[in-house]
């Protein structure tokens, strides 16, 4: 019998919740979009999902 654990596997990119501003590997931060990370060897890389100009117009109405 196979026990599952819930362990993130952080050499893959996974959801992260950002409390504070961090630094993104490519772009600019945007308004929303979620907040991926990784770690690549000692260090957390971390990027964001691309928002269009229509998604962030429709969130705000």
């Amino acid at each position: 019998m196979r026990i599952r654990s819930n362990v993130t596997d952080v050499t893959l990119w996974h959801k992260y919740e950002a409390l504070l501003p961090v630094p993104l590997v490519a772009a600019a931060r945007n308004p929303s979009g979620q907040i991926w990370r990784r770690l690549n060897g000692v260090q957390w890389e971390y990027k964001q999902d691309p928002e269009a100009i229509e998604e962030f117009d429709a969130r705000q109405y």
